[in-house]
């Protein structure tokens, strides 16, 4: 059995950049979601293998990813977000954004519109779109 594992840091830990509000949509509503869809998908999986009844496998194995990849998403950014940390900016990073992107603005610029595109529920997109400017 899948748990969600706890934050490092409270709800409102990431603000300014990201709100407490948007932080437990994905912590306690998202995330939840996936976690407890993947336990109840992980638990019908195994009564197929006991029957071996395998007759809907494809749609199984569909939910399987799908929750499971919910699942490590989240976790991977939650463990990569952390409160913010007063210091200069990484000069390496900086250059590389000039490189890739023609500098910083322009980044922030594509990320944004990567962001707002991005598929997702209606719930996911109205957070991000609210917090995008």
């Amino acid at each position: 059995m899948i748990k969600q594992k706890p934050l490092k840091y409270p709800f409102n830990g990431l603000e300014p950049y990201y709100s407490e509000e948007t932080l437990i949509i994905h912590y306690e509503v998202l995330y939840k979601g996936y976690v407890d869809n993947l336990n109840k998908i992980e638990e019908r999986l195994k009564v197929m293998r006991d029957k071996m009844d395998y007759e809907d496998i494809k749609c199984v194995e569909k939910n399987l990813s799908f929750y499971g990849s919910g699942v490590i998403l989240h976790e991977l950014f939650f463990e990569n977000m952390s409160p913010p940390i007063l210091s200069q900016p990484n000069i390496v990073l900086i250059r590389q954004m000039d490189k890739d992107f023609g500098g910083y603005k322009n980044f922030k610029k594509q990320f944004t519109e990567a962001a707002k595109a991005v598929e997702a529920s209606r719930l996911v997109l109205i957070s991000v779109g609210s917090r995008v400017k």
